[in-house]
């Protein structure tokens, strides 16, 4: 987990309790790569089904998501989603 992205939006205004935050120690951002990108293949099983690559570190360039496959993306290639409670749910 050291190369997780972790999140910590623990401000008054969003109503989170100490308990809550607790609750939601980390948070770990993951991207699927979306099915009209060029490296789709890269994100998918031998069958053919894609699944979710863990993003484990971000630079500043125009391929600034690295994810756990050893590659790096453009944002526009990537949907992303956090995991929480053993699901992941979509970002918008």
């Amino acid at each position: 987990m050291a190369d997780a992205i972790l999140f910590m939006p623990i401000k008054q205004e969003t109503g989170l309790t100490l308990e809550t935050a607790a609750e939601a120690k980390t948070l770990i951002l993951y991207a699927l790569i979306k099915a009209a990108s060029k490296y789709a293949y890269q994100g998918q099983d031998q069958a053919g089904k894609s699944f979710a690559l863990r993003v484990t570190h971000m630079a500043e360039s125009d391929y600034a998501f690295h994810l756990e496959n050893g590659n790096r993306y453009r944002r526009e290639d990537l949907t992303f989603y956090i995991q929480s409670g053993g699901k992941l749910i979509k970002l918008r």
